[in-house]
């Protein structure tokens, strides 16, 4: 009787690269849940940190990214309403809300196009609290 076998590159494998490109950059598409659910954008990244992240190095940095940007996002809109006293916080968080909408879909786009090996993205002019 013959035998058959399945290739290896058709056979399904859980943990694959495109799984988990996808799966790092659902933690930046977070940013556009959170505008229409509250808060996705911390919960998201946290829950992906906390499963995937313990087995992956790549999902892990991304979510890592994600929350970094969440936390500049916060303490920056934190100082932009004490600005709003003297006018100069509205533009600053005009600013930060085209900031928060713009980057996140380049860094998913980015993330979901990443080959193994890849660096990942870092958001621009943002400071890391978690390392």
């Amino acid at each position: 009787m013959a035998k058959i076998s399945v290739p290896n590159d058709q056979k399904y494998s859980p943990l694959n690269e495109e799984s988990n490109a996808s799966l790092a950059s659902l933690a930046h598409w977070s940013f556009l849940i959170a505008w229409v659910i509250p808060f996705a954008n911390l919960i998201i990244p946290l829950v992906i940190y906390n499963t995937a992240g313990k087995t992956d190095e790549f999902v892990k940095e991304n979510a890592k990214e994600a929350l970094n940007l969440f936390l500049f996002e916060v303490i920056m809109v934190i100082i932009s309403l004490i600005l709003c006293i003297v006018l100069i916080g509205i533009p600053l968080l005009m600013l930060l809300g085209l900031y928060c909408l713009i980057f996140p879909i380049i860094a998913a786009v980015k993330t979901m196009s990443a080959q193994e090996g890849d660096e990942v993205y870092q958001y621009p002019m943002i400071f890391r609290l978690i390392s």
